[in-house]
């Protein structure tokens, strides 16, 4: 998960090297921010009954509900890879501050796996018993885990190295998402091992929704970024309008010609909002183009527009993304909570309206919770509170 902005830029900067960094730490916070704030919804929506399905599972054809419904699911999509990235791109700048401040290789690599362990404990714990699915659930917390502790060592690499195998492991993965595609239109049962590592099923005892190597990578790319965070071009508004574009290119020629990247192709005979639709789980890399293509023209507008993000209306987003962890593990007991009264209730309407005043309301009482955790953390920096 995410390190925060201000445990690395606690001091007041000297060079103006140092002020573009901080600065940069600010942009990523806020699109963290945005990440958590769209997950919220998803999850509020679908406790009251609002799944806002805009994704499909293992390629499989979807049915979609209103624009109101499929509409906000697009939105929504955009947390889990902008989530996924952005963490690795935060472990890479907490490495950067221990290394300046002499700490040893192991020392990281320790404090990287000691939280890795948290955060998968809070998963198993907290996560679990206030989820409100029919099963019990192998969320993102576990996956994100897993992939930390491997990336506590796999860091070691040299940065080329690293950003290679990972590439490597990106573009293996996707053949065999190709490979497996008939196993999983059929929907023949998958052991835990495969759908862990590689799938994902909601047969399994655990289910599983988010395989190791689908998101993992995206963690591991995001370190490879975050290493990089000083160079000048991370910081020009342009080159994350070309990457963003780039990326929607690169959507766009793989949804066109159906294949390699793209787990359930649009199909001759299906309605124009299909061909939004793509496989989540496991990610298809036409998802992930999509998705973080977006993604990426939001940081450029964060950064041409740095003053934004210290002041209202925007700063808020950026409490939200220096709290993550605290933000995500508290987001599924107060939506639990609130979904549990307007269940009980006669509520006239469609469900994607309640969905939306669940969102609303639950909000408020997180950034509450949020800048309240904050100032905590921020008097006691050298308490547990930091694994969180």
């Amino acid at each position: 998960m995410a390190v925060q902005a201000s445990t690395l830029a606690g001091s007041v900067p000297t060079t103006r090297e140092q002020i573009r960094t901080r600065s940069r730490i600010l942009a990523i916070d806020a699109l963290r921010g945005i990440a958590l704030v769209l997950m919220a919804l998803d999850h509020a929506s679908f406790f009251v009954g609002a799944g806002l399905q805009a994704e499909s599972y293992g390629g499989l054809p979807v049915t979609l509900q209103s624009v109101a419904y499929w509409g906000s699911g697009l939105l929504t999509n955009l947390a889990s890879p902008i989530f996924w990235l952005l963490s690795g791109i935060s472990l890479a700048l907490f490495e950067t501050g221990r290394q300046r401040k002499g700490d040893s290789e192991w020392s990281i690599t320790r404090f990287m796996l000691i939280r890795a362990a948290v955060v998968l404990i809070l998963d198993l714990t907290i996560c679990n018993v206030f989820w409100m699915g029919q099963t019990p659930y192998v969320h993102v917390l576990t996956t994100m885990a897993v992939s930390m502790a491997i990336l506590s060592v796999a860091r070691l690499l040299p940065t080329r190295m690293l950003f290679g195998l990972t590439i490597v492991v990106l573009l293996i993965y996707q053949t065999f998402l190709g490979w497996i595609a008939p196993q999983l239109a059929a929907e023949q049962a998958q052991g835990f091992a495969q759908a862990f590592w590689l799938t994902y099923s909601y047969d399994t005892r655990p289910a599983i929704g988010f395989p190791v190597l689908g998101w993992g990578v995206l963690m591991w790319l995001g370190f490879v970024l975050g290493r990089n965070q000083a160079r000048a071009w991370v910081q020009r508004p342009m080159t994350w309008i070309a990457l963003g574009m780039g990326f929607l290119a690169l959507w766009l020629s793989l949804r066109l010609i159906g294949g390699y990247g793209d787990l359930g192709a649009f199909m001759a005979g299906n309605s124009w909002s299909h061909f939004l639709i793509m496989s989540k789980a496991p990610p298809s890399l036409t998802y992930l183009l999509f998705n973080l293509g977006f993604a990426a023209l939001i940081l450029a507008a964060f950064y041409a527009r740095q003053t934004w993000l210290e002041r209202y209306p925007f700063h808020w987003l950026v409490v939200v993304g220096q709290v993550s962890l605290f933000f995500y593990v508290t987001h599924i007991v107060v939506y639990n909570l609130i979904a549990r009264v307007v269940n009980a209730l006669p509520l006239p309407g469609p469900r994607v309206v309640w969905g939306y005043g669940t969102w609303f309301a639950g909000l408020g009482i997180l950034l509450l919770l949020g800048y309240a955790y904050r100032k905590i953390r921020l008097r006691y920096p050298r308490s547990l509170l930091r694994y969180l």
